[in-house]
């Protein structure tokens, strides 16, 4: 287990409350949706936005207030290296989101009437979809110069990358978007979430490898830019 593995894990253990209140929140605002027997389509969307969000503030926040308050600074002096600090956060923060929202994917897949089959393809499209979130962070908290702005480009940035996985709209065939929908990650997460409820067929094959490619694709990108992303955090030399 890396040191940002360690980090997260023991932080998000320590404080129990936040942790509870990180699983009962999701469960409460899924709940209404799930129960009161919303359009699937509608609480797809829903869904989609809540655990997108989830990761992304959960990832940006954090980091923002980590820089402020020096402790990526220290971690540089102590010689870890960017890469590993930013995609150990990222890959914690993932894992974590991903326990923490379960109960609420459990109970949308079960209201949903979604069986096994389908609730393990939510459950990889919500893991998958968590670790990009989580990278968007590391890229908004990079970006922003405090937690205002963190909060603003969290939203923005998740809200159009779920625009563009077609969370909101179905472009028409053959289109510009059509294609930049099949690279968006979170596109797997929405048409698995419909999937559960029996409203439309589960992604093919093909569909989760370009999901994986793109999701390798993000990755690498953050790993290259993982140096320069550390500098600006620590607002130091970061090697």
């Amino acid at each position: 287990m890396t040191l940002a593995w360690r980090l997260e894990w023991s932080a998000a253990l320590a404080r129990r409350r936040l942790l509870l209140l990180n699983v009962c929140i999701p469960l409460l605002l899924v709940a209404p949706v799930a129960l009161a027997g919303a359009p699937a389509h509608h609480a797809a969307a829903v869904y989609a936005v809540l655990f997108v969000l989830f990761g992304t503030f959960g990832s940006a926040i954090p980091l923002v207030r980590d820089a402020e308050s020096g402790l990526v600074a220290r971690l540089h002096l102590a010689g870890q290296p960017g890469a590993a600090l930013l995609l150990g956060r990222a890959s914690a923060g993932a894992a974590l989101d991903g326990a923490e929202l379960a109960p609420a994917l459990a109970l949308a897949l079960i209201v949903g009437g979604g069986g096994p089959g389908e609730a393990a393809a939510a459950l990889a499209a919500l893991l998958a979809a968590l670790l990009l979130a989580n990278l968007v962070g590391v890229w908004v908290a990079a970006a922003a110069r405090s937690l205002a702005e963190a909060a603003l480009f969290a939203s923005v940035a998740a809200l159009l990358l779920l625009h563009a996985g077609g969370a909101f709209r179905s472009p028409a065939p053959g289109s510009v978007a059509a294609a930049v929908e099949t690279a968006v990650p979170f596109r797997l997460l929405h048409e698995t979430l419909l999937a559960a409820s029996g409203s439309a067929p589960p992604p093919g094959p093909a569909a989760w490898w370009v999901g994986a490619a793109a999701l390798a694709t993000a990755v690498a990108g953050t790993a290259a830019a993982a140096p320069r992303l550390a500098r600006i955090l620590a607002r130091a030399p970061f090697g």
